[in-house]
Parts: structure tokens; sequence; C-alpha cells
């Protein structure tokens, strides 16, 4: 539609002249090379306008405007408009009154407005137009995907409207700025899509740490280039192998049990050992992560560490503790500590044999100055050996003390170049150095391991005064190291105090709390979620005397355990709360899971669980299912009505979809949705009922005019026969008669008496045979005739043949009453590929093509009086006899009945 704004009519249409037809060409051409060929946006729309211009041969005006994200017109491209025109009013508003541009992209329509003075909805905008020597405006919208995303606009200096030529031109220049448009954010969206493929592809290929893709069967997909040092084997080689191929067969039952694990959903982390292709055995850090696509679990990740040379440190962490405890046990001299407290130097440690030598009682020594446990004299000379060192000087002395000689080498120790504490040695030189450099090296490798761990560190004494920080605490709290040492625990939140001291009390009954998940607070006042392990610190006496804790921060962990839980919640919530009944099978059909909808059927879900759902369905249904369920295993979503039998005993209706289920791009089971529809199908067998007896009571009368004519016969040879008694030939007349009588009566009352059904082989021949003598007699007395055609050797069909025969008696009385002058019906049966095709074709009145299309709708009736519930009961009986049922006709020449039934077969 093309909307003008001028008293005038529409300019006539007229055909193009060759020569307007090789300039619209060639403008096409030149602008889709230039669309083509690679140019930016920018300048494939300043040639569009540049063109047109020359095009229209006119001194005119080409602007492109586009919608912004507030839905307004700016300009994209206008190389020749005057400045001043646009910096009026720009951005144009989009709207019913918003001038031919605004007006164009709102109605998604071409606006031509020959005179701008005349237009109303240039009345904002009049004044700054004129001045520019602007006197008409044509528009044309600029669409994609059929969307106008902005409009191509044409400023006149003189007032004019546009010729066909001008509207086929602006027409295809707008559609080619379209195409161009839409050609570029496409271009851009690629470019876009192929950066985050590099992303991810550069993430996983230079990851430090061996990482690799896992089926969820545990077969490996692919892993980056670290993986191949870790395990020394190429791609090639471990390609489709299981991920524990190289697992220690101590180790494989643990990582098993993590892989699983991680397919439900849970980061898993765990140790292994492994055997490198080389031989050498590596002790591993395993991090399993479930790989997420579209909310569905489709494989594993793995991500590999080697942890060799951590546990060998560990080991010999390990191994040194104890031989350090060993010597200083057994040690022949003696090893002690001492601060300064109050001015005075206290022993905070001793042990040795040596002190057992002296005669000086441990017990008298920790937590003593020298004057408490030695003579003045001896006390006053190693007094100023105590001050040295503490004052920063390594200095050794010899001492004579109860007949006993030794020497001691006393070592001040540092922190933050402050001495905080001094240790003492004595024994004879040689053993000094000796314990002196493994006492060095073993506190060396302790700091290195405490500072340079990335969990959080730190002591505190039985008054809960911090001892000791590393740096990850420093940097996980936002406290300094002076601040924390000295000074009581400052990161428990409000509310967690008593919590606190409950793990503080369970260290120091000799218990350690191993992976205690609580929260922490930042010196910011931000709270952190956090896993704490606290071991106690005890002195060489066993004794407890403060307490140790490893914290880790986990709020990385938590957020993902949340997204997990509220996934899956989501699903509980579809599956558990859903009305109608669902389950899911494996490939062999045993139920895996179902929903508490089952408790209809009589069922808790667990009595269901594990067993095959064939132990359900009904034996007239179960032929049916099972083809279903082979059809949903190969991939196809099936939908289908069956039988479910009750705990009772009691069958009920249900229409069941089947959805494979896709994991892996694999098919591993089924999902089915089963709503019970077992009172529509009541209500549906009730109405044909009703319709039936409908049909029966418009053939009584034909049925008693059949029934009359006998009797007559009988009468009158009775009369006869009273008066002649003798011949025997009128009592077979008699006979015949009577089973004629019989015979329709039979027939009227298997039709008119309610049936189950009963499904069995059936003649087609014998059951037409059987029916067409009930309506034959209506026929002849509507002056109708019917024909039948009956093909040599059919086939037989499955079928309940009293609802067959309701068929065929509702189809042929429609017949005859489309007939009411009379007319000829034929009965065509012949067998067609897989089934029985029975054409019934009447010469009646027909039925308009409008009405044609709602036939066999509910209440729906050509007739004046029908209800239009008979053509719907043949169509569902139809239907349920796995047929179909067509119907053509023709206004004043009649209708014809394709009804199609397949015929049985032998499984």
């Amino acid at each position: 539609m093309v909307i003008f704004y001028e008293k005038a009519g529409r300019t006539p249409s007229r055909r193009f002249s060759l020569d307007e037809m090789n300039m619209i060409l060639e403008l096409q051409s030149y602008l889709i090379d230039t669309i083509t060929r690679g140019d930016s946006i920018a300048e494939i729309l300043r040639a569009l306008s540049s063109s047109l211009e020359e095009q229209l041969q006119r001194q005119v005006y080409c602007s492109i405007l586009l919608l912004n994200n507030d839905k307004e017109l700016i300009v994209e491209s206008a190389p020749n408009m005057p400045n001043d025109f646009f910096e009026a009013f720009s951005p144009i508003k989009v709207g019913p009154k918003a001038g031919s541009c605004g007006r164009a992209v709102y109605l998604n329509e071409p606006v031509f407005t020959p005179d701008i003075e005349q237009d109303p909805f240039w009345t904002d905008n009049l004044k700054e137009a004129l001045e520019v020597g602007i006197r008409s405006c044509w528009s044309v919208p600029i669409t994609v995907e059929g969307k106008p995303i902005g409009s191509f606009a044409i400023y006149h200096k003189e007032v004019c409207r546009p010729t066909p030529f001008d509207l086929e031109i602006l027409k295809g220049t707008a559609k080619l700025a379209g195409f161009a448009i839409e050609r570029d954010r496409r271009i851009h969206l690629e470019k876009q899509l192929k950066e985050s493929e590099q992303r991810f592809k550069s993430l996983f290929d230079h990851y430090p740490e061996s990482i690799y893709i896992l089926s969820l069967e545990g077969d490996f997909l692919g892993f980056n280039n670290k993986s191949e040092t870790i395990f020394g084997y190429p791609q090639e080689e471990l390609i489709g192998k299981k991920y524990d191929c190289c697992i220690d067969q101590k180790h494989k039952k643990n990582v098993a049990t993590h892989f699983n694990k991680a397919k439900t959903g849970i980061v898993q982390d765990c140790e292994a050992r492994i055997t490198h292709k080389k031989g050498q055995d590596l002790d591993l850090h395993f991090t399993f992560l479930p790989i997420l696509v579209k909310e569905n679990i489709v494989g594993v990740y793995g991500i590999a560490r080697d942890v060799t040379y951590e546990k060998k440190l560990e080991l010999e962490l390990r191994s040194r503790h104890q031989e350090i405890n060993h010597i200083l046990k057994n040690h022949q001299g003696m090893i002690f500590k001492y601060r300064k407290e109050n001015e005075q130097f206290i022993h905070t440690f001793g042990a040795g044999q040596l002190v057992k030598k002296l005669g000086v009682p441990l017990k008298e020594i920790i937590g003593k100055s020298l004057f408490h446990f030695l003579p003045e004299q001896v006390a006053t000379r190693k007094l100023n050996y105590y001050q040295k060192a503490w004052d920063g000087e390594q200095c050794s002395y010899e001492v004579n003390l109860n007949g006993i000689a030794y020497v001691a080498t006393l070592q001040p120790v540092y922190e933050a170049g402050e001495v905080i504490e001094v240790i003492g040695s004595c024994s004879d030189i040689t053993e000094l150095k000796k314990t002196h450099d493994d006492l060095r090296k073993t506190q060396e490798l302790l700091e290195s391991f405490v500072h340079h761990t990335v969990d959080a560190i730190a002591t505190m004494d039985k008054d809960g005064t911090l001892t000791f920080v590393n740096q990850a605490y420093v940097d996980m709290f936002g406290n300094s190291g002076d601040e924390l040492i000295g000074n009581k625990v400052q990161n428990v939140p409000d509310g967690y105090e008593e919590e606190f001291k409950q793990l503080v009390g369970l260290v120091y009954s000799e218990s350690e709390v191993k992976g205690y998940e609580t929260v922490r607070k930042r010196n910011d006042g931000s709270i952190i979620p956090v896993s704490i392990t606290h071991a106690p610190l005890k002195d060489k006496k066993g004794i407890v005397t403060g307490v140790s804790a490893i914290i880790r921060d986990i709020t990385e962990q938590k957020e993902i355990e949340q997204e997990l839980e509220e996934n899956k919640q989501r699903y509980q919530s579809l599956f558990t709360l859903n009305p109608d009944l669902v389950y899911s099978l494996d490939l062999n059909g045993v139920i895996t899971n179902i929903n508490p909808s089952v408790e209809r059927l009589g069922y808790f879900p667990e009595q269901i669980v594990g067993k095959n759902y064939s132990d359900f369905v009904d034996n007239q249904s179960l032929c049916n299912t099972l083809k279903a369920f082979q059809k949903s295993v190969q991939g196809e979503t099936q939908s289908y009505e069956t039988g479910l039998i009750h705990r009772n005993g009691r069958r009920g209706i249900y229409h069941i979809t089947n959805l494979p289920i896709i994991v892996n791009n694999r098919i591993v089971g089924v999902y089915g949705i089963a709503k019970d529809i077992s009172e529509l199908k009541r209500a549906e067998e009730y109405l044909r009922k009703s319709d039936r007896l409908s049909a029966i009571g418009q053939l009584a009368a034909g049925i008693a005019h059949e029934i009359r004519n006998p009797l007559t016969s009988i009468k009158g040879f009775m009369q006869f026969l009273k008066e002649k008694n003798g011949d025997k030939n009128y009592y077979d007349i008699m006979l015949r008669e009577i089973d004629r009588i019989d015979l329709i009566t039979n027939e009227f009352l298997i039709l008119a008496k309610p049936q189950a059904k009963k499904y069995s082989r059936t003649s087609i021949r014998s059951l037409l045979k059987a029916f067409l003598p009930l309506v034959e007699t209506q026929a002849n007395m509507s002056n109708i005739e019917i024909v039948s055609q009956i093909d040599e050797f059919l086939p037989d069909i499955y079928c309940d043949p009293n609802q067959v025969k309701q068929v065929f008696l509702n189809v042929i009385k429609n017949a005859m009453e489309s007939m009411p002058d009379g007319g000829r019906i034929t009965i065509h049966v012949r067998k067609r590929e897989g089934h029985i095709q029975i054409l019934i074709t009447d010469q009646g009145c027909g039925i308009a093509p409008e009405r044609l299309k709602q036939i066999g709708q509910p209440f729906y009736s050509t007739k004046e009086k029908g209800t239009g519930l008979g053509l719907m009961i043949i169509f569902n009986i139809v239907k349920e006899h796995k047929g179909s049922i067509e119907i053509h006709s023709e206004l004043n020449k009649g209708t014809q009945v394709d009804i199609c039934l397949p015929y049985y077969t032998v499984n």
C-alpha cells in the first residue's frame, strides 16, 4: 500500500520503457556490486544515496535514516543534505503523525508527500524545510525480515509526485539498503561467534594444567597439550579409551566414585597414582567438573595436576617432623627456648637428655627465669649471653654445672626484623652444628610451605590470641600482620561466636575439625563462605597449648553448588508436581523414574520403578504400544492412545506422548507423558450410541414396511389353506417369508442393542451383504437405487463389525437424505496398497466448500435439524480402526465418501 497526502488520485500505473528498464537494472547491478565487494556499511549507504540522486535526474536530496535504541530515526547517510535541515529536528520521532519518514516507518508502508505545505503532519518542521527549499518528500521504509529498521527519504525542491519509474527505483533501492544492513549485521555476528570460539580454544589449549573432556561413559573425547606431558600419550592413542586406563588399580574405585558424582552435577576432587607411558609413577590431583549444555549434563571436564613433588615434600616434611621430635627427645644434650617478658627472660621450651643429667626437672624451667632453677652466680653469667642473643648476637658459652660440662649456643629468632625468641642448644660442638643445621633446613622448609600456600593458615594460643598468620591469611581478610598478631581473632561474624568456641573446644579435647563449612568476615565487613580445618598444637608432653587453623575460601564452590541445587529443584518441580503421569524408561522399557501421579493407578512410585512398562498395559493395546516405544527409541516422537491397568484391575484410557532422551547425541531412554482420557472416551461412546439409536429410528418405518409384506402373505396363504387344505408349496413360501422376517429383525436388534467392542477378523464382502438389506427397502421407498461393485478376492479386515456397520449406515443414510427426488448410490469396494478402499458416491445436492471444511466437528451439521454428531462419531470410529476418511463434494453434483481400512495381516 502506498500513501499519498493530496486530494488528487494516485498516479496511474504504466509499463516501463526499454531505457527505463535498463536504467533500473544498471542501478541495481551497480548497487549489488557495491554491497558484495565488501565495502563498509557507511560507504554502501553513501553509494546508495548518491546513486539514487543521479538516477532521479532532478535536484533532490537523498538520505537514509535508521532507528536507534530509543526507536527514533537518526540520519545515517545524507551526502548532500544541508546540515541545518536535520539539526533543526533530528532525531525524528516514529508515529502516525510524525511527518513522512516517521509515518512511513510506523505504518511500514511508503509515504509520499507531494506538497509538504499542504500536509498537516509537517506542521512542526515546515519552517526549517522551507528555509532550505524543501517542498516535497518521498519516504520508503527500509525493512529487514519484514520489520522496518529505517527510512529511505527523497527531498525535492519542487512540488512533485513519483512516477511508476520513480516508485520502482525507490522500492528497489530501499530493499538493497535493507539487504546491506542485514548482511552487515550477519557478518558482525559471525565475527563475534568466531572470536568466542577462538577464546574458548585458546583457554582450553593454553590452560596451565592438563584438561580433558570425557563422555558420560568415561571415554576420552579430547584434551590439551599439557595432558600429553602428564600422561605421556598423544591424543590419537587416548581418544576413545577410558579415563582410568592409566590409573593405578588400587585407586580406580575411588576415582570412579568421584567421576560418577561429577555426572550428577557435583564438582569433585581426588588424588590418585598413574603410570606414565615411560613407566614412572606420578601422583595426580584430579578435579572433575560437569559439562552443562542447556541445563543438561552432557559430559565431564577433567583437570589433572601433577602433585608428585608436593607429595614428596609432604612426605619429607612429615619425616623431618618425626626426625626432629626424635632428635629433641633423645638428644644427649639439651635444646631450649626463651623469650623476654616483663624485662625477664622466660624459658618457653626445653628438651633433651641433658636436663635429666643436670638434675633439674623440666617443669622448673618452662615458664621460669634463670634465677628460679640455677645458682645465682651461674645465672648471672648466663644472663649476659642471654642479653647478647636477645640483642641479635649469636653467641656460645661453656657451663659446668653439677659436674657436667656442656657448650651452649644461643640463636636469636627473628620475625619482621625483630627477635621474638632465642633457641639454645646444649651439646658438644659437633652435635651442636649438626642439630643446628637440620633445624634451620626444617624451619626454612616449613616457612616456605606455610607462606606460599593459597590457603590461609593461622595459629593461636590457649587464650585465643593469634600467634601466627601467613600471607594468604592477610590477603584473604584484608588486615595487616601487625594488626592480627597478639590480638584476638577478629574475623568471626556476629552470631557465630558460640560456634567458634565450640570448634576450639573440640580441638582442646584433642579432636580434629576437618573441612568444617561456615562463614568468616573480611576487614571491609563482607562475609565469605569458608572451609576450616582445626588441629591441636601440643608440647612435648602432649599437652595442647594452642590451635592451628587452615582456612579455604569456598565462595566459588558455593555459587556452583547453589546453581546446581536450583537447577535440580526446577527439574524436580516440573517432574514431581505435574498433574499428568510422567516417567522415564531405559532402552529395554524398564521404568527408571516416575512421578507421584502414578498413585491414581493405585501404585506408589517405589512399587513401579524397576519394572517393565508393558506389565501395566492391557493386552488389547500392547502391540500398538510396543511399536510406538520402538519408534521412540529410534528417535521419533510418538503420540497414541493406550489402555493402562489400575491396581484393582480397572482399565483406563490414556493419551501417551513418548519423547526420546538424547544425551551426547545418543538415545539413552524414553520420556513418557500420560494423560487420562477415560472420561472423554466414555463421553464419545455415549454420543455414538445416541446417534446409532437416532439412525435406527429413521429406518424403523422402512423395516416396518418390510415386515408388513411377509405378514400379509402369511395371512393370505393361511386363509387359502383353510379353504383348500393341501399343497405343501405354500408352506415353503411361508417359511421363506418367516426367515426373512427373522433376518431383518436380528440385524435390527444388533444395531439397536449397545454391545461391547469386539474386534475380529471379518470379511468386508460378508459384512456389506448382511448390511445392505437394511437400507435397500428404505431406498426403494425413496426411489433410490443402490449399486454395489465389490472386487473379488478381497483380504479380511480386523474390526468391530457393529461399529463398521454403523459407519456405512450413517454415510448411506446421509446420501439418501441428500436425494429427496431419488437417484443412485454407488458402493465400490477394492483393494489398495495396505488397505481396503470403500467409495460411496451419491447424486445429491452436494456440500458448499465453506461447510465442507467443518465437516466432522462436534455439533456442526449441514441439516436443518441435525446434531452434527453423526459424522464426528464415524470419523472417530474410522480413526480407532487405524483408517482414514475423506469427503469430496460439489454443489448440485453429488458427494463421494472415501473410507480406507487396513486389511488383516499376520504378525
